[in-house]
């Protein structure tokens, strides 16, 4: 999936905060959600989404969901519908009735995906425990992740459930004061779903435009 276009840039950053003892722990928690994840046959997830940017005065909500098996995903979102099916990522453009075929390329620039979310730690980032919270009296852990260099990105907090290592939350802040949160809402692990739902089915848009 594409949680969202957000490109992840660089930022040079380095403080006594990023201790090797509290690094394993974060490490670990972080490899221990994405365990959780990958050991479900698919996911199906409900989330909100919000960008704020204070100094420009915007402030934008939305609402979107996401399926995913294996590295295939289904996503709704902002009035776009995108499906990646195997090798071909399908963006359909329902605004303008268009579908937009491409190839889905491992290592080149595709944003946040279901696949690179949990994985940040790993290739990148430096990373630490935030202080313990509550989200709706569920206890949660606060990760945070710093790009190794990033012109965009300041940090990128990831809060995890502690009994379930369930994702809650995904929180981006923009090295200009942006602010993009994505606050999951409903989460169904291994969730029944049409056998057609990871793959683009033509007929299903009658009049598009098929761009390939």
């Amino acid at each position: 999936m594409k949680i969202a276009r957000i490109a992840i840039a660089l930022l040079i950053s380095t403080t006594a905060a990023f201790a090797q003892p509290t690094n394993k722990q974060a490490k670990q928690l972080l490899a221990d959600a994405s365990a959780k994840l990958k050991s479900y046959s698919t996911i199906y997830i409900g989330f909100d989404y919000s960008f704020v940017n204070e100094k420009a005065g915007v402030t934008q909500n939305e609402k979107g969901t996401i399926a995913i098996k294996g590295d295939d995903y289904h996503f709704n979102f902002m009035g776009i519908e995108q499906i990646r099916s195997g090798s071909k990522l399908y963006t359909i453009l329902k605004e303008d009735e268009e579908v937009q075929i491409t190839e889905y390329v491992e290592g080149e620039d595709q944003g946040l995906t279901p696949s690179s979310i949990l994985n940040l730690y790993q290739d990148g980032y430096s990373y630490k425990m935030g202080l313990p919270g509550k989200d709706d009296g569920v206890k949660i852990q606060k990760v945070m992740l710093k790009p190794i260099a990033s012109e965009e990105i300041k940090e990128i907090e990831i809060g995890i459930e502690k009994e379930t290592k369930k994702v809650a939350y995904i929180k981006q802040t923009g090295t200009n004061g942006t602010v993009t949160t994505f606050n999951i809402t409903t989460f169904e692990p291994n969730k029944k779903l049409p056998a057609n739902h990871f793959k683009f089915v033509k007929s299903d848009y009658p009049g598009y435009y098929i761009a390939d």
